[in-house]
């Protein structure tokens, strides 16, 4: 996509960590495109090779046509890059670069292999999408095992050959937990600002807490996407903030630096209304040593243990989160809330390190080169 995210965080984190292959990537130019010139991989810039929007959550006739006029476009262009080059296997990074993959795959008849970020509801045209592409690919791998189980049942394939699970990978900074005596206690959310994060539920949680507890502040880390709706929803999200708040929720809009936003975040939330494929951002929070609440559902839970490495709540239910916050600031600083904090460092350096996934997806390459 133009904008970054996690899909092209995965990306940046496949290029530079995984040694013994050289990537080119075709991406439309824009902000993602700017920061993945910073990797190792040669950037080639195709305007077209966008993700498609549905307008009124349906397929118009005349939008379908012009999608059919981009495929087939944006694949002669792909299909003269991979024959001028060395390419031996083809990543498509999600569904949609699937599509664009998978007629120069078949005519170059080089190997693809396609990374699944998201869980697809069946009977969608995502998933039927999934099924057809799916079926005819040399590797899927699936960033969570939440994400593996709705791919299978949609391409009806229990194949192990086919489906391989490879969690995302995140750097596990250089810091020891110690306890954290502070005044004041930080909550974030780090994402984008879309509907379905569940900003506004987040709000609703807090706001109560802000008005009882002068130390406490809420910071909203993130950007809008480029559809209308989600600019829309974030005009929804700030009328939630009436003037006894608004010098505790604070918008700090997109930072780079991962360090900066965990070092200011005590307790992390994350509180989408549909299920997480695996959630980069509370991986992240774990691997810097804090709390994370987050909704029960996707891949969340098999990043934590509820009540061991973090807490698990009921998606959508506003009043068991904020119960939750409440618990974790009455005992922000004991013993057992330490123990967690380095309990969820731990799981994260060891079972979900970026050594941990570059080596998996050499494995893989070199399974399809040998």
């Amino acid at each position: 996509m133009e904008n970054w995210g996690g899909g092209e965080l995965f990306l940046l984190d496949l290029v530079n960590n995984v040694n013994g292959f050289d990537f080119l990537i075709a991406s439309p130019p824009g902000k993602a495109f700017e920061k993945l010139k910073q990797s190792k991989a040669k950037l080639i810039a195709i305007n077209n090779i966008k993700k498609f929007y549905r307008k009124e959550n349906k397929w118009l006739l005349k939008d379908s046509l012009k999608i059919l006029f981009k495929l087939a476009f944006i694949s002669v262009k792909l299909i003269k890059i991979i024959l001028s080059g060395k390419t031996d296997i083809i990543l498509a990074n999600g569904n949609f670069a699937a599509l664009y993959s998978f007629l120069p795959a078949k005519f170059t008849k080089r190997k693809l292999v396609i990374v699944q970020h998201l869980l697809y509801n069946k009977n969608t045209l995502e998933a039927k999408l999934t099924s057809f592409i799916g079926k005819r690919a040399d590797k899927l791998i699936c960033v969570s095992n939440a994400v593996a189980s709705r791919t299978r049942a949609i391409i009806k394939n229990g194949d192990d050959e086919l489906i391989k699970v490879i969690y995302n990978g995140v750097e596990i900074p250089p810091i020891e937990i110690v306890s954290n005596q502070k005044e004041i206690i930080d909550i974030g959310f780090a994402g984008s600002i879309v509907r379905i994060k569940g900003i506004d539920m987040i709000i609703k949680a807090v706001k109560p807490l802000l008005l009882e507890n002068e130390n406490l502040i809420l910071h909203i880390y993130g950007t809008t996407s480029n559809d209308e709706d989600s600019i829309h929803y974030k005009d929804e999200v700030k009328t939630l903030i009436d003037k006894s708040v608004e010098n505790k929720i604070l918008f700090h809009g997109h930072v780079d630096s991962k360090d900066k936003i965990y070092k200011e975040i005590d307790i992390l939330i994350s509180f989408s209304s549909i299920p997480e494929s695996f959630g980069y951002n509370i991986a992240e929070a774990m691997a810097h040593g804090k709390i994370v609440i987050a909704a029960n559902a996707g891949g969340t839970k098999e990043l934590i243990s509820d009540g061991e490495t973090g807490f698990l709540v009921e998606p959508k239910n506003i009043d068991e989160l904020r119960e939750k916050i409440q618990y974790c600031i009455d005992n922000f600083n004991s013993e057992p809330m330490n123990n967690l904090r380095f309990q969820a460092r731990q799981t994260i350096k060891e079972n979900f390190s970026i050594k941990s996934f570059a080596g998996n997806y050499e494995q893989i390459f070199k399974s399809l080169t040998g």
